[in-house]
């Protein structure tokens, strides 16, 4: 998100507060989620100019692949938790196998899964087998 300082005040929500918390009246590019709750980074301009890519978005990188494994980062609009479900082969398009409990189906299109280790994973429907996605909405509406 880049900010042009006069349109500040314009911003919804709390947006105007968090921009200038950490952007002060100088103009800069700030890192946020799509629903600009969550910022991962703030740069000015000398530091974009240095075009030194790599070290200047690997925090915010790390914080977005962290917010996304997290399920943090885009608030589905519809969560459905499955509860009583027990770990058991679930198979992706590929067709390598995981062992899973699946936990909850979001937005009818992510399924969350946790592994015997207690590891999150989540998948679209386009990475699991067919199979596997109907044995998930099966799940679901039990």
């Amino acid at each position: 998100m880049a900010v042009e300082p006069s349109e500040i005040l314009a911003l919804p929500g709390k947006l105007p507060a968090l921009i200038k918390g950490k952007a002060g009246a100088e103009p800069k590019v700030i890192v946020m989620n799509p629903s600009l709750t969550e910022s991962y980074g703030v740069f000015n301009h000398e530091e974009l100019m240095s075009k030194k890519w790599n070290a200047i978005f690997k925090e915010p990188k790390a914080g977005i692949r962290s917010a996304i494994t997290a399920g943090s980062f885009v608030k589905p609009d519809k969560v459905v938790e499955i509860s009583g479900s027990e770990v058991e082969g679930w198979e992706s398009s590929a067709g390598t196998e995981m062992k899973a409990q699946l936990v909850a189906i979001e937005d009818d299109v992510v399924f969350v899964f946790k592994t015997e280790a207690g590891k999150t994973i989540r998948a679209k429907a386009s990475q699991l087998s067919k199979k596997s996605v109907e044995r998930a909405k099966a799940l679901a509406k039990e």
